[in-house]
């Protein structure tokens, strides 16, 4: 009984201080605010806060519990299509705080088309998490 306690507790702190250290980062890289500003939303920064807690604990218990969307198609695209958003934002974030993108343009002599380099990037995402989800061996349950 006391083994099962520790490790119940050790778990639990194990996952809070996993969790503690995710939206640190997400919180020192400056999502929210960055976004707000650019989006000229400011007024709304506790929703956005709010809402990326509220994605964390929904995140963190459907990996216990087994969740179901209902089969609307409106919704799961809903769903999906924040997700991407969320992943695509914090991706850049952290390629912007470390100054991956300008480096990279300085050592591969990049002057112009960035604009075709990003979009390049965005549709290999795209086809390869179609390719992951559609294609049969790539997605094994």
């Amino acid at each position: 009984m006391a083994k099962s306690l520790f490790l119940i507790f050790f778990g639990l702190s194990s996952g809070c201080l996993v969790a503690a250290g995710t939206f640190a980062f997400i919180a020192a890289i400056g999502i929210v605010p960055r976004m707000a500003k650019r989006t000229k939303t400011q007024q709304y920064i506790r929703i956005y806060e709010d809402a990326i807690v509220l994605g964390g604990i929904f995140g963190t218990t459907a990996m216990f519990m087994d969740y179901r969307f209902p089969d609307i198609p409106f919704l799961l695209g809903g769903y999906g299509f924040c997700t991407g958003v969320f992943v695509g934002v914090l991706a850049m974030a952290l390629t912007e705080v470390l100054n991956v993108v300008p480096i990279m343009l300085r050592r591969a002599r990049i002057t112009k088309g960035l604009q075709w380099l990003v979009l390049a990037f965005a549709l290999g995402k795209v086809f390869g998490s179609l390719a992951y989800f559609l294609v049969d061996g790539f997605y094994v349950l």
